[in-house]
């Protein structure tokens, strides 16, 4: 009997142990080793508008095709596309990161994302963040025209399906002016009250619709005020976008490294490669 049931034991360990080495198995990349600190390299990209339209080519917009030479050129390079929940993860210990990672994040919520953009994150297996405006996407949402400038809700929630994009918070009002500034003359309490109150609507709302709830603040006109941080924490941000450029250095263990990360501008004419070149001569 006691042979049996030594054999039953045996059994089951074998097969749940077969099922973790599966479950592991899945993972895109391994778990950090306990204890043991690491850093990464992580260049940040910034896009805007992708049109056809050659009047709107410039600082803050290129062509479907400028995009796609991108993309190849990521693929080619051994480039792997992640997530701002793959950094945060990444510092708090959770989880590795790629041999290159890079990060694709892209602006205002505008309507060529959908367009153009998630074709091509299909297209070649990659991932990209969105930054939306609430206010943009309610009015779009509402509007009876054809040519709507930015996605609504429901093509937001389709995109969310395709596991291609994460949805991040560029405020609700604050995409004009001086975006999320601090105004003359206003106190630091009432400051906060109305960024709080700003970020927290897009919060809610982000919550209901695709299901969570945003974990970056990607700052409006990257107009950053002394205060703000503190209410990102409070509402459980745990990063923030500027439009500094420079690389970033993730570090684990260092959660205050993930605010104010750097991006480099992807205007027309100045393709990924030559935004990367220097990066990649340093690595080699």
């Amino acid at each position: 009997m006691k042979k049996i049931y030594l054999s039953i034991i045996l059994i089951t360990a074998i097969s749940f142990c077969g099922e973790q080495a599966y479950a592991f198995a899945l993972l895109s990349w391994p778990l950090l080793p306990s204890n043991e600190p690491q850093s990464k390299d992580v260049p940040i990209i910034m896009y805007h508008l992708i049109t056809k339209d050659p009047n709107q080519l410039g600082k803050h917009a290129i062509t479907p095709d400028e995009m796609e030479a991108d993309l190849k050129y990521l693929k080619e390079n051994n480039y792997d596309t992640v997530f701002m929940a793959d950094l945060i993860r990444f510092v708090a210990g959770r989880q590795s990161l790629p041999e290159k990672p890079i990060v694709l994040t892209f602006d205002d919520g505008r309507h060529s994302d959908y367009d153009y953009l998630l074709p091509l994150l299909e297209k070649y297996n990659m991932k990209a963040v969105l930054s939306i405006v609430g206010e943009f996407t309610d009015e779009n949402t509402k509007a009876n025209y054809d040519m709507k400038p930015h996605l609504t809700w429901e093509q937001i929630e389709n995109m969310q399906k395709s596991k291609c994009v994460e949805f991040q918070s560029h405020s609700y009002h604050f995409h004009d002016g001086i975006g999320c500034g601090r105004r003359n003359g206003e106190s630091m309490e009432s400051y906060q009250a109305r960024l709080k109150a700003d970020l927290y609507k897009l919060q809610e709302t982000l919550t209901k619709r695709i299901g969570r709830a945003p974990t970056t603040f990607t700052y409006p006109l990257g107009v950053i005020s002394k205060g703000s941080e503190e209410v990102l924490k409070e509402l459980n941000i745990k990063a923030s976008l500027s439009c500094w450029e420079g690389m970033n250095t993730i570090t684990t263990g260092d959660s205050d490294g993930l605010f104010k990360l750097k991006r480099y501008n992807r205007r027309s004419g100045r393709p990924i490669s030559s935004i990367l070149g220097e990066f990649e001569k340093k690595n080699k």
